[in-house]
């Protein structure tokens, strides 16, 4: 079995209600969907993230799979590093095609020996998933009343946590807004922050001696993901336990960051860490130093159904009788908020039960790509892959 053809492209869909964050609004969802095809008709599927300009750049560097034996994962990643590495692109879209081309690959080698993709990275320990509600971001000129309605619904829905935008107002202004979410979706359930890079490390630290007494479950990325000194003196200040690294790639870039604790909890997103397999690297690592390994998702299906895969294969922090979300086991990121993409592309359409997603069981990554949905959404060419790359790298 060899990898045949590669095809990448960009897709994108507006929203009918645009939200915002700390750095910016938005009317638009998107993300760079690849797709892996081998001799024998298999197909596998990965994405990222990413523009229409990065599309090229991701092609460029999927020829060095072209040819390749895809049950040779490890291999090809390998390869992948080491050529995007040397070119310098690394940061870019480097790897962003490894992490699409891994996901797909796990996705192959599952179909074609009738294992999970959870079987394929050395066997799932866990069936589901704990995970938490990603929304509550500013909406309608910053108004209260809707972040207040969408935080109770996620109660009635059952999710046992979730999170909110803040760092776009004034500090006084978010914390209130903190405390009355807190109010609203009362004593039990998790809640955590995400100020997006928006604050350096005095502002950060006040706001979270401001917001301390309403029992916060983490404080998401206070400073820029890479100034570690701002982020040291946060997690070392900061009266709520501290979080990042979704913008971080490989274990090359979290071994310092783990080293230092930079952050209580470390958060890498399947799309831009390096796919399941450097996920589940990271992961590792973050059990050997002790750090909670909490990551990010912010894709469709395809990248929801590979980090529920690399979960399931993620031991439990500290081993004790029990599995308890948020203490010694791994929670996951569930984006809630609206993406006409992730709502129509995969079958099956993920929900949760009591705050739990089921792993797939089916061979592969278990979803199945509706490939209509791909065409409406598609924005430019699509790279079409299917000669390897002239200047293949040295291993």
């Amino acid at each position: 079995m060899k990898i045949e053809r590669i095809e990448v492209r960009f897709v994108e869909a507006e929203l009918d209600r645009p939200f915002g964050w700390s750095q910016r609004w938005t009317n638009t969802r998107s993300v760079i969907v690849v797709k892996v095809i081998t001799d024998d008709e298999i197909v596998g599927w990965g994405e990222t993230y990413g523009s229409p300009d990065s599309v090229p750049g991701i092609a460029t560097i999927a020829k060095i799979a072209i040819g390749e034996d895809p049950s040779h994962i490890g291999k090809i990643w390998h390869k992948l590093h080491r050529a995007s590495y040397q070119n310098h692109v690394f940061a870019k879209s480097g790897v962003n095609a490894i992490s699409a081309i891994d996901t797909a690959l796990h996705d192959i080698v599952g179909k074609s020996s009738g294992r999970s993709a959870s079987d394929v990275l050395g066997g799932r320990i866990h069936d589901s998933i704990p995970v938490y509600a990603t929304g509550l971001y500013y909406v309608d000129d910053y108004a209260l009343p809707p972040l207040l309605d969408e935080a109770t619904g996620y109660v009635e829905q059952g999710f046992s946590g979730m999170k909110m935008k803040v760092g776009a107002l004034p500090l006084r202004e978010d914390a209130a807004r903190v405390a009355a979410t807190r109010e609203a979706v009362g004593p039990d359930v998790r809640l955590m922050f995400d100020a997006n890079e928006s604050y350096d490390p005095a502002t950060a630290i006040t706001f979270a001696n401001m917001v301390a007494d309403n029992d916060l479950t983490w404080f998401e990325e206070p400073c820029a993901s890479r100034d570690d000194r701002a982020n040291k003196l946060v997690q070392e200040k900061s009266p709520i336990p501290t979080s990042g690294g979704e913008s971080l790639a490989t274990r090359w870039e979290f071994a310092p960051r783990l080293a230092n604790r930079t952050f209580d909890i470390v958060q890498p997103d399947i799309c831009s860490v390096g796919g399941p397999s450097e996920m589940h690297r990271v992961g590792l690592m973050s059990q050997v130093f002790g750090v909670k390994f909490n990551p990010h998702f912010w894709g469709t299906g395809i990248s929801f159904a590979a980090a529920l895969h690399s979960l399931a294969v993620q031991p439990i922090g500290q081993i004790g009788q029990t599995n308890i979300p948020y203490q010694n086991e791994s929670v996951l990121e569930f984006d809630q908020t609206p993406h006409p993409i992730r709502e129509n592309l995969t079958d099956p359409f993920f929900t949760q039960s009591d705050s739990r997603v089921d792993v797939p069981t089916a061979p592969g990554l278990g979803v199945e790509v509706d490939e209509s949905i791909l065409l409406r959404f598609t924005r430019g060419d699509v790279a079409i892959v299917d000669q390897p790359s002239t200047d293949q790298p040295f291993l």
